[in-house]
């Protein structure tokens, strides 16, 4: 069968490359390819020309809060309790931070009753009725975790 309207076949129904715009397209690809190369070796030495300084020294390490281990053995340097503390083992650090951003820290002793914890927060930042019940309310249940009563 003859192709009347002009089209070039082979036979075999393979395409005609002769009109060249693969060839185009190969040579774009092998430019780009090229031009990659150039940018990533320019990249290589530009990297290398720069003075070898020592690295400056780095800022001091944060201070990081290290909780003491049951016992005693914290390895920190912070002081104990005192050897004959009536309240007993330190069991948690309270911290409230109030509306004006004020943190008050109470440590809270395995001794401690919720109300005794809540009295203290108070002494040092007022709060509200309805605040210092739910206060309690949350140190308690917190001595009992740590009690193993709750």
């Amino acid at each position: 069968m003859e192709a009347s309207s002009g089209w070039r076949c082979r036979p075999g129904g393979r395409l005609d490359m002769s009109h060249g715009f693969v060839r185009h397209i190969r040579r774009n690809q092998i430019a780009r390819d090229a031009y990659e190369r150039a940018v990533r070796q320019a990249r290589g030495r530009a990297r290398g020309r720069l003075p070898q300084t020592p690295p400056r020294p780095r800022r001091p390490d944060q201070q990081v809060y290290r909780p003491r281990r049951p016992g005693g053995a914290g390895g920190d340097s912070s002081p104990g309790p005192p050897p004959g503390d009536p309240r007993g083992p330190r069991l948690f650090c309270l911290e409230y931070e109030g509306d004006d951003g004020h943190v008050t820290a109470v440590i809270v002793h395995q001794g401690d009753s919720a109300e005794e914890v809540t009295r203290r927060v108070c002494a040092r930042s007022p709060l509200e009725p309805a605040l210092r019940r739910a206060l309690c309310q949350r140190v308690q249940e917190e001595l009992s975790k740590r009690r193993g009563t709750g």
